[in-house]
């Protein structure tokens, strides 16, 4: 089966940069040294291509390889052979159809989000997305993009929706998401709308095994966490690289790097510690329901 275009564009990113903090290099720096011989590089196209969003040029790649010094034929081999891998992949996955109204950053998360084998979220104030309902997304799409025409916020419930499809199909990823209980009293969109998105995460638990809820009550205080939401996406070919994932109004961060990768594991574990166990989540979730 041919791996998703997606992961291999992120995994040769990541294998340049790494490269490239190993020639003790910055973005700047090395383009700036690739201009000295005449090469095309600039530090926007050189950064999309370690975001696994660049077009993948192999004259860019051997380039690239010259600079950071990469002597090992088997290491300048494996790097170009990801190359013509991540540059022959189909880029015709389904998401593309709603390119034109995607967010800046979100084709690389939902390309990832596909070919991933497991995602923990932590979330403060909203229901994971792919636990979310038409009413509930729409609502929230609505009130962050007010400017928008009607239709460019049906075409992103739309993908919302479609995305939730990696739930349930063959492959069952799995996803385990903790959430503050501010998320469960918020009522977006309304009391209405809100009792049947809370519903709505009852039965999903209910009816998917790979999927788990954990509920942080308002009672615990101040804990980890709280400056931000953040996913880790584990990809299901373990020969992958894990990526966190970080969405802030200051732009989407994508981080690989092994010490990154732990620090945001052990976070989520103590986030998981301080929670609700999945059994209790749903209570509370349940009384929340009823009391909306």
């Amino acid at each position: 089966m041919r791996e998703n275009p997606t992961i291999l564009r992120m995994r040769l990113g990541g294998e340049l940069r790494e490269l490239r903090d190993r020639a003790g290099l910055s973005l700047d720096a090395a383009c700036r040294a690739l201009a000295k011989d005449d090469q095309d590089m600039s530090v926007s196209k050189l950064s999309r291509l370690e975001n696994g969003k660049g077009a993948i040029r192999l004259h860019d790649i051997r380039c690239l390889l010259n600079l950071y010094k990469v002597e090992s034929e088997n290491q300048r081999e494996l790097i170009l052979s990801m190359a013509r891998e991540a540059k022959a992949a189909a880029p015709a996955a389904w998401w593309t159809d709603y390119e034109a109204i995607l967010p800046s950053g979100l084709s690389t998360y939902v390309g990832m989000e596909a070919g991933a084998g497991r995602l923990l979220t932590f979330t403060l104030t909203l229901i994971e997305g792919l636990l979310q309902t038409e009413g509930y997304a729409r609502a929230l799409i609505q009130a962050g993009r007010p400017t928008d025409p009607p239709e460019t916020i049906e075409r992103l419930v739309q993908l919302r929706m479609q995305r939730q499809k990696v739930l349930t199909e063959s492959h069952g990823l799995e996803l385990i998401t903790v959430m503050d209980e501010a998320a469960l009293r918020r009522p977006v969109g309304g009391p209405v709308t809100m009792r049947s998105q809370l519903v709505h995460v009852l039965e999903t638990c209910q009816a998917l095994p790979n999927v788990t809820v954990q509920v942080i009550p308002l009672g615990k205080g101040a804990y980890v966490a709280q400056h931000g939401m953040f996913t880790l996406i584990e990809p299901r070919d373990p020969a992958d690289k894990s990526v966190a994932y970080v969405d802030s109004m200051g732009g989407n961060l994508y981080m690989q790097r092994p010490d990154q990768i732990a620090r945001f594991r052990a976070m989520f574990g103590r986030l998981q510690a301080i929670a609700l166990d999945p059994h209790e989540s749903l209570d509370l979730i349940r009384t929340a329901a009823e009391e909306m």
